[in-house]
């Protein structure tokens, strides 16, 4: 005979099984394939739980069928705005991608960390224009082949990095006419003493100043982004390397 104990305890169990298998219910089994290949394409993988019941052990897939609601309903946003924006409701489409599981705070908590020192001084600069020329109602640098392909961060506070490489890419393009993904990781790894802290945040003029006393930042191919703070690399160009490492930086720009 069971205890009360016992039996509070068994109950809680059934409760749960009941409630996962609720939401088990609720979830849209024709998306399944596509569910199965989404977690595959992003490498994503679920905490199970298991529950034993007397002398029976049941996996519970709590998590997965959480994070399958909430994937299944970002998708449901996504295709409700597309069409939108196929009926000139909205300027822009929608795509599911790596956080398609996450909630919104979530993704704010992880990729929106950036705390602005109550101490920075930010000194406005007047633009400076060329007299008489025309300016244009709209500019896509994208068009000029000044910008190169997106990239992801993941999960490390570097967003500085690629603000900083990305203006530096658009520059040298402009300048020389040769697009080449710059080193994200060379900032990390090497301006912390300009005051930035590598995947703990940073700034971009910190960054720039760094590439100018180095006079050059390495290429990405060179370098490439790891995703997580890393010792200095020292860098030495190598003969016949299509792509020189170190791309240095016009005195035009300083």
């Amino acid at each position: 005979m069971t205890s009360p104990t016992d039996q509070r305890a068994m109950f809680a169990s059934l409760l749960l099984v009941s409630l996962c298998v609720g939401a088990a219910a609720m979830i849209d089994s024709r998306l399944d394939d596509h569910w199965e290949l989404w977690k595959k394409t992003h490498a994503k993988k679920y905490r199970n739980e298991y529950l034993t019941l007397c002398t029976l052990t049941v996996r519970l897939e709590v998590e997965e069928v959480r994070r399958r609601e909430l994937w299944e309903k970002n998708l449901m946003l996504i295709t409700l705005h597309n069409l939108e924006a196929s009926m000139g409701l909205h300027t822009y489409d929608l795509g599911m991608n790596h956080m398609g599981d996450l909630t919104q705070e979530e993704i704010l908590q992880s990729y929106a960390t950036l705390s602005v020192p109550a101490d920075m001084q930010r000194a406005p600069s007047a633009f400076v224009g060329t007299s008489g020329t025309d300016v244009p109602d709209t500019m896509d640098w994208r068009q000029k082949g000044c910008v190169t392909r997106v990239k992801m961060q993941g999960s490390c506070g570097s967003c500085w990095a690629f603000s900083a490489a990305g203006a530096l890419e658009g520059q040298l393009a402009k300048t020389t006419g040769k697009l080449v993904d710059l080193s994200p990781q060379n900032l990390v790894d090497c301006s912390s003493k300009y005051g930035n802290h590598g995947c703990n945040g940073g700034f971009m003029h910190q960054a720039f100043q760094y590439v100018i006393d180095n006079q050059g930042i390495d290429s990405d191919a060179s370098y490439p982004y790891t995703g997580q703070d890393e010792e200095e690399e020292e860098k030495e160009e190598e003969e016949g390397r299509s792509e020189h490492i170190q791309q240095n930086v016009p005195a035009s720009w300083r």
